[in-house]
């Protein structure tokens, strides 16, 4: 979850710089507080995939690194048996 809010966070801080830039003297709150909205509820629901893969990638890096580490048993595709 928090690759997922660094993201979101990271993108809506870079939004509000870039729409603070261009419109500094006159801010359009209404539509800042509408884009803010949805750049804070859309980004994460469309990361959280993402996320939770890059995740689950660093945690088998560090998994791996552990002196004691095991691979996981290779299975036979051509055996039928239930487990």
């Amino acid at each position: 979850m928090m690759i997922n809010y660094s993201v979101a966070t990271g993108a809506w801080v870079a939004m509000l710089v870039v729409v603070l830039s261009f419109t500094v003297p006159d801010v359009p709150v209404a539509s800042l507080l509408i884009l803010s909205t949805v750049v804070l509820v859309a980004l994460p629901l469309w990361f959280y995939p993402r996320a939770k893969m890059l995740w689950a990638a660093v945690e088998f890096m560090i998994l791996r690194s552990q002196p004691d580490y095991q691979p996981p048993a290779q299975r036979d595709v051509h055996t039928r048996r239930l487990e």
